[in-house]
């Protein structure tokens, strides 16, 4: 195993043992928040269940909104998404949400401030959290993992793309098999 990967590692796990334990905590917003996150880097359809998801709650008549870091953005803080904006001042995809959407998108790193941001300006309401799985600063009432199958065997950064252990999927409240991945790759007990 690569030394920078058993770091990592072990700062991951040390972190989230500080969470699951009390000594660093979440903070919540007045809406409840519904985090759709992944265990690696890259690609595992995070902004389409995203959408989708939001497609299903728009057709049932729910208010929300999705807070997203916005990454590759040039910009910083909290800034609420213009569908007409640029990619540099808001990231591609609350960009691509938000056009899709029609709902307010809100990016900033810290993810509380971007929600009470848009509590502030929108009412509490469910919060869509994109890409949320890691941020765990944000108390969240609800924690969907998509997985791939490279997840099942791969390692931490940098020398794999994995962000956090398999084991983390025990926070999770549900686990979403992307294309090609099977449930026995991923035993939860």
């Amino acid at each position: 195993m690569n030394p920078l990967s058993a770091i990592y590692g072990s700062v991951v796990r040390a972190r989230n043992a500080l969470y699951d334990r009390g000594a660093l905590r979440a903070r919540s917003l007045q809406g409840a928040v519904v985090s759709v996150g992944n265990l690696s880097t890259g690609g595992s359809g995070k902004t389409p269940f995203v959408m989708l998801l939001g497609e299903l709650l728009k057709a049932r008549g729910i208010k929300f909104d999705v807070l997203s870091r916005g990454y590759g953005r040039k910009s910083r803080g909290v800034r609420l998404v213009d569908p007409a904006g640029l990619p540099q001042e808001f990231g591609d995809e609350p960009l691509l949400i938000a056009r899709r959407l029609q709902v307010p998108v809100v990016v900033g790193e810290d993810r509380y401030k971007a929600g009470h941001f848009a509590e502030s300006k929108f009412g509490p309401q469910l919060h869509l959290l994109d890409d949320g799985f890691q941020h765990r600063a944000l108390a969240r009432d609800f924690d969907i993992v998509l997985v791939t199958p490279q997840d099942a065997n791969d390692r931490f950064l940098p020398s794999g793309r994995l962000r956090e252990p398999l084991s983390s999927l025990r926070r999770a409240d549900a686990v979403a098999l992307a294309s090609g991945a099977s449930a026995e790759s991923f035993p939860l007990e």
